[in-house]
């Protein structure tokens, strides 16, 4: 089950179509259902879960998501990474389920979806969802880079932080001091910052991450098998380094969040 944040309510079900774009309704869908600009140029989503970024123009644009409605031409649901006021109206008043606050990044091509837009919840059908933690462990203004080894099933040779799927019952910072023990032989590290957790998808599993900012006294690391290397560099080096999906950017909004 992923959440995010209902927007239109009503339950719907069908294929996405994935448009990495902003869309203004007025201008760019069609009245037969077809999308006329952008990257989605040409595409039908007539009964299907149109997921794009977000809306924008006049707000005519909501009335053309109600004529799409009356002439069974429209979307099944609506699934936005940020909604805006004129697809947001056109949604309620068409009675279109839709949900926002849901990165486009997780959904790939003949995914089918169902979804609560009253709830803002949705299931993508046939893939695997796994709970991790991402500790970022810091030592005096220097954060750890863990290089994957070539033993480990996912992102092979890139650098990452210690991370570990959550047991039953743990906390983030439960399932991180145990990952840092078993990964690196740490064992004073102690909890600074817990973010919101992200999604990344890899193939059919979709990781929900819980990214959390630990602090230790310790240089020393002693690695076991699933890393081949470390190196404690400045935060500023860090994006220079070839690294695992959503790793950079997650650190620095829960770093440079007070």
């Amino acid at each position: 089950m992923i959440i995010g944040r209902g927007m239109a309510p009503g339950i719907t079900e069908g294929e996405v179509l994935i448009c990495n774009q902003t869309i203004s309704p007025l201008g760019e869908m069609s009245k037969s259902g077809i999308i006329v600009s952008g990257p989605c140029s040409g595409k039908s989503f007539k009964d299907k879960i149109l997921i794009f970024k977000g809306g924008r123009g006049s707000t005519v644009g909501s009335y053309v998501l109600l004529e799409l409605k009356y002439s069974n031409n429209a979307p099944a649901g609506i699934i936005n990474e940020e909604a805006e006021q004129v697809v947001l109206t056109g949604a309620i008043i068409s009675e279109i389920p839709m949900i926002d606050k849901v990165p486009i990044d997780i959904f790939k091509e003949g995914d089918t979806v169902r979804m609560n837009g009253k709830e803002g919840s949705l299931d993508i059908a046939n893939i695997v969802e796994k709970d991790v933690t991402t500790v970022y462990l810091i030592r005096e203004n220097k954060i750890l880079l863990l290089k994957r080894s070539d033993k480990v099933s996912t992102y092979r040779e890139q650098y990452g932080g210690i991370s570990g799927y959550m047991e039953k019952d743990e906390t983030p910072e439960m399932t991180g001091k145990r990952e840092l023990i078993e990964e690196c032989g740490i064992s004073d590290a102690k909890l600074l910052k817990k973010g919101k957790f992200v999604y990344v998808r890899n193939n059919d599993v979709l990781f929900r991450i819980t990214p959390i900012i630990m602090k230790t006294d310790t240089e020393d690391i002693k690695l076991n098998w699933e890393n081949s290397e470390y190196r404690w560099v400045n935060l500023e080096q860090m994006n220079s380094f070839s690294t695992v999906p959503k790793f950079k950017e997650t650190f620095w909004e829960i770093y440079n969040h007070s």
